[in-house]
């Protein structure tokens, strides 16, 4: 039979941060060109960068405008031995010649160059393959968190808030989060290939959950997740859950 298990921690503030542990503890690790098929299971290197990413969805998007002033300044700094797409990207009209709108006037969207997003670097780029800011942090020895659009690095962490309840569910990105099959194949999370890595979830993320949820709340779940860890958690089936 498989079985899920969560655990919830209240932070001061009075915010409950509710965890999966099938996926906390289970043993995924990004396979970015070992392997993964991409998003659209073209075989392609482009991994989750297919169709770019919304930055900011229009007004009341707080942390989509903080998240968007950040880019404008990283865009800046981007050389282009660090960004493949450099020319091509800042050709053109407009704040964000690189960005384009999308459900709204105000919203920026990446826009997308060659199948993908205009900040992916191919393979074969001398500077390195993969997203600029991430490149580009890595070469200046900074955490590409303080880099990348929040959501790529984020991902495959899913924060699922309700407002009222005053609680945030933390659990693996699905599918069916993105609009379902046939919109874009959340194929990582779902698949036994990605699920090789040798530490779990709470600690190979440990840098990403703590910008999230805050030191004492990840204090928490490492000691919680440190006290169920072993080769089979008593009673839970970890991810993915194949039957």
């Amino acid at each position: 039979m498989l079985t899920r298990e969560t655990v919830t921690f209240r932070d001061a503030g009075g915010w409950s941060w509710e965890f999966d542990l099938s996926f906390m503890l289970s043993n995924y690790g990004c396979i970015w060109g070992r392997g993964c098929p991409d998003t659209r299971l073209q075989r392609t290197a482009r991994g989750c960068c297919v169709d770019g990413v919304e930055i900011y969805r229009g007004g009341g998007d707080g942390p989509g405008g903080e998240d968007l002033e950040m880019i404008r300044g990283r865009v800046g700094q981007l050389t282009d031995e660090e960004w493949q797409n450099r020319r091509v990207g800042l050709r053109g009209g407009g704040r964000d010649p690189w960005g384009k709108a999308r459900f709204g006037r105000d919203s920026v969207h990446t826009r997308l160059y060659r199948g993908a997003c205009i900040f992916h670097n191919r393979v074969d780029h001398a500077g390195g393959g993969g997203c600029a800011f991430h490149v580009a942090a890595v070469r200046r020895g900074e955490s590409p968190l303080d880099w990348k659009p929040r959501v790529c690095w984020q991902i495959p962490l899913f924060f699922e808030t309700d407002e009222g309840g005053r609680t945030t569910v933390v659990r693996a990105c699905r599918t069916v989060d993105w609009g379902g099959e046939g919109s874009l194949e959340w194929w990582c999370t779902e698949h036994q290939d990605a699920f090789s890595a040798d530490r779990p979830v709470y600690v190979s993320m440990e840098e990403e959950l703590r910008r999230v949820c805050g030191a004492g709340i990840y204090d928490e779940l490492a000691a919680y997740c440190r006290a169920r860890q072993g080769p089979e958690p008593r009673g839970l089936t970890l991810l993915p859950m194949l039957p």
